[in-house]
């Protein structure tokens, strides 16, 4: 039992430093350096010792000069250009995160600092360099004039590599900072991360236990403040099956948990060391991520949807965009249900409860605020009716047509100082959409 809590808190432990690493701009390059690293010393040394790379070598002397002097020049020449080029694309960088925090929102930093083509261009520039201060190492004059000619012509198709990817990496960063290009692909990080949380049916409300009275005993709090970026249902399973009681997660993924605060009141008491597991099995940080919070990507689009109808802005235009891509996470969230609120043993008894992700929440997150801060602009409100009605065409399920219904109630209502004539085909459209919710929703 100890050993499967064990194996456990490292999964969970290694998925947290796996995703930390791989939003970081330090992670990817230096593993890229030090493969070209690794490359710059071992290939010199079986230059030097393999006939076939020696043979190699004869025949790239067109590519290579032949004297230790001119080599070095070479790769000399080609490291300081190349650190100068990684000095430009850091200032690039730069320029993108902060034109890209100040016109849509600086939440969507992260996935900025996550592109892999920018990391692997940073590394390659700066793996580039490394290699060729290496190499340099390993030409010289003295006892006896050494040039590691195949090293030598690597370090030239490095520099050729870099200067190509030099101007990828500039069209790259144009198309990156497009409002078009930035939506869609938060919207498709979302997609991958809705598909992880909803594969499983929501249980039956009637089999849920109701949440127990909170006590010093039963209650685990919080050490640290923070927002909750992953939890480790499993481990929280396991302390439950360990010491026979059901856990109630009070906090789910995303929400901020201050110091002292609850996250888990169990129906039994627990003792210092489960209350010690259970403060593990949550991982809080200074920020929301995409990790398991499908609900953080539908936020970054609404806060951009919201920074574009501002009055200081003012582009419904980005906003629409918005709402297109709400409407295709909506529809994907609607076709696979909510979140399973429980898990059980193998007898079937209730171990962990935690609150369900799903529909309803989700609509109400990308709907509400848009709706509020948009009630004056028609095509905002126009955006919106459609991408309630793609979605009412996406499922079937009563308490979701009912949920779609009540949005599009408000929508009317937030609409009724606009003139008749502006109203003229919102109305239109909301007739639409009620007809096709039809016994679920009557139109007002």
């Amino acid at each position: 039992m100890y050993l499967r809590v064990a194996m456990n808190r490292l999964r969970f432990l290694f998925r947290q430093y796996v995703y930390d690493a791989d939003r970081s701009l330090y992670a990817r390059p230096t593993l890229i350096l030090v493969v070209l690293a690794a490359l710059a010393v071992a290939l010199p040394f079986a230059e030097e010792r393999v006939g076939m790379l020696r043979a190699v070598g004869r025949r790239l002397t067109w590519a290579v000069p032949d004297e230790p002097a001119a080599v070095q020049v070479v790769l000399g020449t080609i490291a300081g250009s190349v650190m100068t080029v990684v000095s430009i694309v850091y200032s690039v960088l730069v320029v993108a995160l902060s034109l890209a925090s100040t016109q849509f929102s600086p939440r969507i930093l992260a996935g900025f600092m996550r592109d892999r083509t920018s990391q692997r261009i940073l590394g390659l520039f700066i793996g580039t360099f490394t290699y060729c201060l290496l190499v340099l190492r390993s030409t010289h004059t003295v006892p006896e004039p050494v040039v590691p000619t195949t090293s030598v012509f690597g370090a030239l198709l490095l520099a050729l590599t870099c200067l190509g990817s030099l101007l990828f990496f500039v069209h790259h960063m144009a198309n990156a900072i497009q409002a078009n290009h930035i939506v869609d692909r938060i919207a498709a990080e979302a997609e991958l991360v809705i598909d992880a949380a909803l594969p499983l049916q929501t249980a039956d409300a009637s089999d849920v236990p109701p949440l127990p009275s909170a006590k010093e005993g039963n209650v685990v709090r919080s050490m640290q403040s923070g927002y909750v970026q992953l939890v480790a249902v499993e481990a929280l399973a396991n302390i439950a099956c360990a010491r026979g009681v059901t856990l109630h997660l009070v906090r789910t993924m995303g929400q901020f948990v201050p110091e002292g605060g609850q996250l888990v009141v169990a129906d039994g008491p627990l003792d210092d060391e489960s209350r010690a597991g259970c403060r593990d099995a949550f991982d809080l940080g200074p920020v929301r991520t995409m990790q398991d919070d499908f609900e953080f990507g539908m936020r970054q689009i609404v806060d951009i949807a919201l920074k574009a109808i501002s009055p200081a802005i003012n582009d419904p235009s980005t906003a629409v965009t918005c709402i297109d891509h709400l409407s295709r996470l909506l529809g994907r969230v609607a076709r696979r249900g909510d979140s399973e609120s429980v898990r059980r043993d193998e007898a079937g008894k209730v171990l962990v409860v935690q609150p369900a992700l799903g529909f309803s929440r989700a609509l109400d997150l990308a709907m509400n605020q848009i709706r509020q801060y948009g009630k004056t602009d028609v095509a905002v409100l126009l955006r919106l009716t459609r991408a309630l009605t793609d979605v009412a065409d996406m499922t079937d399920k009563p308490p979701y047509r009912a949920a779609i219904a009540r949005h599009a109630t408000m929508i009317r209502t937030a609409a009724t100082p606009l003139s008749t004539d502006d109203r003229q085909e919102l109305d239109r459209r909301l007739g639409v959409l009620f007809a096709r919710l039809g016994p679920t929703a009557s139109d007002p």
